[in-house]
């Protein structure tokens, strides 16, 4: 038999087992596209309702912030509804496709239960949507205690319970159902393998009787291409095609190595722009934090510098008032007014220097100001500072005591902020103090430091606020007295006792009341 009758017989043959190979892979496509379609829409199913479950939880924490933080939130639980309400729709849609695709009844049946599960599931969300207004509506009542109550009960826990079961239950009734087009997918595929064995098995009888002859003008280079495609397809881009003689053959080889080297350098060459992309967007990120981190910062400093200035301007302008009250009491004393225009004149001046430095903080946006130091006895900074205080004490009828055990031990500060910080402990203890009390400016040497301690006859320290009284913005209980302030005070004391070497504390007295406990070095020459 020529070459010729050969390849004919040998086409022939190969048509009729093509033709074979075609209706069986034709069979194959449609079950693989009917179990790929079910499983689409399996998985669109599977979409809308793990989006159900984050919509669910957003609906919830929605209700809970505008529970807490009041009706500004209701904005973002109107959308959160709205999510909601277009995820159940495309479930209605999605399960609608699904059902329409199937083939026969007995597949319109077993979706009956998708239908009947995602129609449950929109009226437990209707139900709990109704109970979501009926928290609304007790909120704007006033009754936030109900309104808690009732979301507890009919929104959070049948979100959590009831809706998320059939959430789970419908998750479980779709992961059967792939479990079960997959059983018959495989089924179908061990029919499908077992006549393309028995046609394969017949197909290389026939093809090795009538191609023996042409292997090595035909089998061979083919197989050297196949294991071509399988290496770049692997990975090996690297791979080439040995070129031998100048046949059709030859000619494939040396296209399908041409387009292999194209491949291989159009691959480094997105590897090169990946790169480089990915650190681009690393630099841009690293930029972008720094400066979020920087805007944070100046936001804090900004709030930070604007609640110092209403409370440093607060102590110097309540003394100046209680200057011109005392003035303008009773007859004119012209010694009387000429001691009360001097405290008004000095008082003046601390306030001018307190805006000096709160500009200069401002400017330099620095959160230290520069100490000016000097030498002082101690017992003349505590008496300045008493007879400050007294101003402040004046409208609760409080009066201050000093007792200056220290004698004349000497201290070295910045004597405006020192007394600034005296006069926060000051107007600290006068405000927790009762009506008609008493507080007592001590001093005292403890080794090389000196102790000033500050001590009213309120209240004392609360457990709770043992920790935090030093905490900026921090206020503790004020015992029913509506104590005012922002809570800074006690955190610039601090910051001012620090800076200059010091400690400062607050705890209960051994008689009640709180005692402000500040200790600072004493000079060389004191300490001796």
């Amino acid at each position: 038999m020529t070459v010729r009758l050969r390849i004919a017989a040998f086409e022939i043959v190969t048509a009729a087992f093509v033709a074979l190979m075609i209706g069986v892979m034709a069979l194959a496509l449609k079950l693989a596209d009917d179990f790929v379609q079910r499983v689409d829409s399996v998985h669109r199913r599977f979409e809308v309702i793990a989006e159900l479950d984050g919509n669910a939880n957003n609906y919830a924490e929605q209700i809970a912030e505008v529970l807490l933080l009041g009706a500004e939130q209701m904005p973002d639980f109107h959308q959160a509804r709205e999510e909601m309400r277009d995820a159940f729709e495309r479930l209605r849609e999605v399960t609608r496709a699904e059902v329409s695709s199937l083939g026969s009844m007995e597949e319109v049946r077993r979706e009956l239960s998708d239908v009947e599960m995602a129609s449950r599931m929109a009226e437990l969300y209707r139900a709990i949507d109704m109970a979501a207004e009926r928290v609304f509506a007790l909120q704007r009542e006033g009754k936030q205690a109900e309104a808690v109550e009732l979301f507890r009960r009919d929104v959070e826990y049948r979100l959590s319970n009831d809706f998320e079961n059939l959430l789970e239950s419908a998750l479980d009734d779709e992961r059967g159902e792939v479990a079960r087009e997959l059983e018959e997918v495989r089924t179908q595929q061990r029919r499908l393998l077992f006549w393309s064995l028995a046609i394969s098995l017949l197909a290389l009888i026939c093809g090795a009787a009538l191609g023996f002859g042409l292997n090595r003008s035909i089998v061979r280079p083919l197989q050297a291409l196949a294991a071509g495609a399988r290496a770049l397809a692997d990975g090996a881009l690297g791979h080439r095609i040995p070129v031998k003689g100048s046949d059709e053959f030859a000619a494939l080889s040396k296209s399908f190595n041409e387009m292999a080297a194209a491949i291989e350098a159009q691959r480094a060459g997105l590897m090169a722009a990946q790169e480089r992309l990915h650190s681009e967007v690393e630099a841009r990120t690293r930029e972008l934090s720094d400066a979020n981190a920087k805007l944070k910062d100046v936001d804090v400093r900004r709030a930070q510098f604007l609640a110092d200035v209403s409370h440093e301007l607060r102590t110097p302008l309540t003394i100046l008032r209680g200057e011109a009250d005392v003035a303008l009491r009773g007859k004119p004393d012209p010694a009387a007014l000429r001691d009360a225009l001097a405290g008004v004149q000095a008082q003046a001046t601390e306030l001018g220097a307190l805006l000096d430095d709160l500009l200069a903080f401002a400017r330099s946006d620095a959160e230290d100001q520069s100490l000016e130091r000097t030498r002082i006895q101690a017992r003349w900074l505590v008496a300045a500072a008493a007879q400050e205080g007294a101003v402040l004490a004046e409208p609760r009828d409080v009066i201050i005591e000093t007792d200056l055990r220290a004698g004349p031990a000497e201290i070295e500060v910045d004597q405006r902020r020192m007394r600034q910080a005296l006069m926060i402990g000051l107007d600290n203890a006068v405000k927790h103090s009762p009506v008609g009390g008493r507080v007592t400016v001590s001093t005292a040497v403890e080794g090389d430091r000196l102790i000033i301690a500050i001590a009213d006859e309120g209240d004392g320290v609360a457990e709770e606020d043992r920790g935090r009284v030093f905490d900026r913005f921090y206020r503790g209980r004020d015992g029913g007295r509506n104590v005012q302030g922002l809570g800074i005070g006690l955190s610039i004391a601090k910051e001012i006792v620090e800076r200059h070497g010091g400690e400062i504390s607050l705890g209960d007295g051994p008689s009640g009341g709180a005692v402000l406990a500040i200790a600072l070095p004493l000079i060389e020459e004191a300490r001796a």
